[in-house]
């Protein structure tokens, strides 16, 4: 063990063990030596840390243990180092090679026979974001091993002039919330959030239901990170400003709204009082967070005012917004062009598994969400996109701009992207001309008769 700890993954000479998704061994154990990409030592304290704390921390915030393997994989080489072997085959540090057909991302992940924190290497600097990121998916994996992995539906409206708009006045009055010293402040900028996330909810009636379900899944997520990144409320409060500081950034809110509004409302919710007492419980089961925090404090329901969005600048972030869309309508019209009136390859999506960046997305109306790179696994092989991928809002078909020719064996290249097919697949003729549609081999074979 002190050896692992000393030396860079480059010198460890390591067990490369293939696993079906059934996680039975697929091939014999290979010694081989893997890339310097990942610090085994560096890892192995990181899992040391987060095994001493789980189980209570767990406990406290949600009367379930915490603890869980943890497995690191490098995006590029695809190396990984493991908390534990599979199966308990092994002792120390399990580390090996990524199987090209799984998708890399921070989730919860069932492979080799065992449910894993999955994580993206490397890991972050940051002592405390550091923690939080593994408390976060430690989080989402309790939840997929009780069965209640998350729903999510769309929220395209956060994409729009008003949508943003109210969302980003609402962020602007939760950090007021957080930084405030006085009960008295605090309360009328707790206040302030809640009219404008109520006001946005009324202009767009499904919002309730489609972001209480990624506050739910994320949001929650997210706090339970932050609740346990460190040990005092000031620090703890320090990171959520700094999620609300850095959500303003991203290019896109509809999927990544949830890491900065979670933390804000569960720190004010903990700091709320003996009329907030179970409402982690409460939010698990479907309670917004606005309406939780707004019965314990005791709030009203007063009405917007042009006072009330003075406080926080809405007169000049509506003008950045109505720039941001005059912008925004020109790329979605040439993703329209693009990835709608084609020509394009249609790709069905019979059980993918997707690696994306959340806060990149762009909702295309009725035709879907597009991802600005992605990589997708699924039946038919792996789709890698460095440009943009069209998913239907029914999670049915991924769509990418047509390619110049045919493959070439099993690998076929468009502009963008590259496709890895599965033996058998390949591309009939679509519906449009110069449209493709990728088809299974079954697909094509006639039904044998009786």
């Amino acid at each position: 063990m002190r050896f692992l700890r000393q030396v860079r993954l480059a010198q460890v000479a390591v067990a490369a063990i293939g696993f079906s998704s059934f996680g039975s061994a697929v091939a014999e154990p290979e010694v081989k030596t893997v890339p310097d990409v990942l610090e085994v030592g560096a890892l192995t304290s990181t899992f040391e840390e987060f095994q001493r704390t789980c189980d209570a921390a767990g406990r406290r915030l949600w009367g379930q243990s915490l603890c869980a393997p943890l497995l690191v994989v490098h995006p590029v080489t695809r190396v990984f180092v493991a908390s534990t072997w599979p199966s308990g085959s092994g002792t120390g540090p399990w580390v090996g090679m990524f199987p090209s057909e799984l998708t890399i991302a921070n989730t919860a992940l069932t492979w080799a026979g065992t449910t894993w924190v999955q994580l993206q290497g490397p890991l972050p600097d940051a002592p405390a974001r550091r923690r939080a990121l593994l408390a976060h998916e430690a989080f989402h994996r309790l939840r997929t091993t009780l069965g209640h992995p998350g729903r999510e539906k769309d929220n395209a409206h956060l994409d729009g002039i008003e949508g943003r708009t109210l969302l980003q006045l609402e962020w602007r009055a939760l950090a007021a919330a957080l930084r405030a010293t006085t009960p008295s402040v605090r309360t009328r900028a707790v206040e302030d959030a809640l009219v404008f996330r109520r006001e946005r909810r009324t202009r767009f009636p499904e919002a309730a239901v489609a972001e209480g379900l990624l506050e739910e899944h994320e949001g929650l997520a997210e706090y339970t990170g932050v609740a346990l990144a460190v040990a005092d409320a000031r620090g703890r409060r320090a990171l959520a400003l700094e999620n609300l500081d850095d959500a303003v950034k991203r290019s896109s809110f509809v999927r990544s709204f949830a890491y900065a509004s979670g933390p804000a409302y569960g720190l004010l919710l903990d700091e709320a009082g003996p009329r907030a007492q179970g409402w982690r419980a409460r939010a698990l089961a479907g309670a917004d967070l606005g309406t939780l925090l707004q019965d314990a404090l005791r709030l009203g329901t007063p009405e917007p005012s042009p006072e009330r969005e003075a406080r926080y600048g809405g007169a000049a972030l509506r003008e950045t917004e109505r720039e941001r869309a005059r912008l925004a309508q020109a790329r979605a019209e040439a993703l329209r062009k693009k990835l709608v009136e084609g020509p394009v390859l249609h790709l069905p999506l019979v059980r993918m598994r997707i690696q994306f960046n959340p806060g990149e997305l762009i909702p295309l109306a009725e035709h879907g969400t597009v991802y600005p790179g992605a990589r997708i696994v699924d039946a038919w092989g792996s789709l890698t996109a460095t440009s943009d991928v069209l998913l239907s809002s029914d999670w049915k078909t991924a769509t990418v701009n047509a390619p110049p020719s045919g493959p070439r064996d099993a690998r076929w290249e468009g502009e963008g992207w590259v496709l890895e097919l599965a033996p058998g697949w390949r591309a009939n003729k679509g519906p449009r001309p110069g449209d493709l549609v990728l088809q299974a081999p079954e697909a094509r074979s006639p039904a044998p008769q009786p």
